[in-house]
This record gives structure tokens, C-alpha cells and sequence, in this order.
């Protein structure tokens, strides 16, 4: 909802329970109205922190949700979820489009919300490797910088960088040059700490 309009809604909301004449005096703030009634005020919805709630609901679906159709044309037109957490700023983008990614980056949600999201693998091609949470042990590019910086395929799925053999998976990682001797124990703990 645009701002314009919540600012608009409150004050009908505020004329409505203090009276129309512009003398009326307020009993109580604004704030402590819109308090939940379980603390025994008014319970009156402030609608801001409402807006940005449903909004937060719409991030959360969209990296939750497994299809749809609107789910389909946001990932196509805007590149997902994970374009508002790179702040991607897609030339004619919508209105709604616009607040969703507000949200994301002023309300705090976008690192809170990627720590909190942990991914299915399922068969991997929908999970990225070095970019989203898939293990519980973080974002692999956060967790080993060092092996991102040097990782000649950034933008892989996890399906792409393992495969099964006799019965274990095995990461089969590329660098863009040959490791160097100190860096080599890091591919030695990722392994370990990334089993499959």
C-alpha cells in the first residue's frame, strides 16, 4: 500500500475515534491505540507495520513457495527472491516490486530472513552452491571465502559440482588455478564439513 494511502486510512482511522472537529483532544497516542489488545488497549491495526508485514509474508513465499504462476513470472521478470537480496534494480520494475525490495533492505528482513532459510537439496538443481544455505553449517561462499574467490564456476547448482560414486558423493570442485599448498587443506575441511 502507498504510503500516501496508509497516511490517508490512519487519519480516518484517528478522526473516526477522536471526533472530526480539529479541536477534539487525543486521550491516549496514536502508538499506544494501535498496541495489541492483550495489552488492554484499543487494538487498532497500525497499518504501516501491517503493509510491511504482508509484504514480508510475500518474501517468504516467494523463497518458500515450490510453483505457481506468479510465482513463474517474478522469477522470470525479476529473477526471484534472490535478486532482492543482491539488490539487483531491474529498470521498469513495479510498484510492488519496489516495496518488497524496501522491505528486504530497510526493515532488516534480508540477512535475517537467508539465515533463517535452509534449502531441500532434493536433486540440487534448484539450490545454488556457494550462494544459498543449503547445510547447516551456513552459506558455503560466507563459511570459505577463500575457495569462492578461487572457484572457476561461482553461479553453479550443488547438482553440478558432485556426483554419486559407489554409493558416496564426491565434490568435484574446479579452480580456476592450481591450488597452493596452504590452501589445500581448506578443500580437505570443506569436504569433510560438506559431506554428502
Amino acid at each position: 500500500m502507498p504510503s500516501v494511502v496508509t497516511t490517508e486510512l490512519a487519519r480516518i482511522q484517528r478522526n473516526f475515534l477522536w471526533g472530526w472537529d480539529a479541536d477534539e483532544i487525543a486521550w491516549s497516542s496514536w502508538s499506544k491505540v494501535c498496541d495489541p489488545c492483550e495489552a488492554s488497549d484499543l487494538g487498532i491495526l497500525d497499518l504501516r507495520v501491517f503493509n510491511t508485514t504482508l509484504l514480508g509474508k510475500w518474501i517468504w513465499r516467494l523463497g518458500s513457495d515450490k510453483g505457481g504462476m506468479w510465482k513463474e513470472i517474478l522469477d522470470s521478470k525479476y529473477g526471484g527472491w534472490r535478486s532482492l537480496r543482491e539488490g539487483v534494480n531491474i529498470g521498469r520494475t513495479s510498484l510492488w516490486w519496489k516495496d518488497l525490495m524496501e522491505v528486504w533492505w530497510s526493515e532488516g528482513w534480508g540477512r535475517n530472513f537467508e539465515d533463517a532459510f535452509k534449502w531441500k537439496i532434493g536433486n540440487g538443481d534448484s539450490v545454488l552452491f556457494w550462494e544459498d544455505c543449503w547445510a547447516g553449517n551456513g552459506v558455503v561462499k560466507r563459511v570459505y571465502p577463500r575457495l569462492f574467490s578461487l572457484s572457476s564456476y561461482k553461479d553453479a547448482k550443488v547438482v553440478e559440482l558432485g556426483k554419486w560414486i559407489n554409493g558416496s558423493w564426491e565434490w568435484q570442485l574446479t579452480w580456476r588455478r592450481s591450488l597452493f599448498e596452504w590452501e589445500k587443506p581448506l578443500v580437505s575441511i570443506f569436504s569433510r564439513v560438506f559431506k554428502g
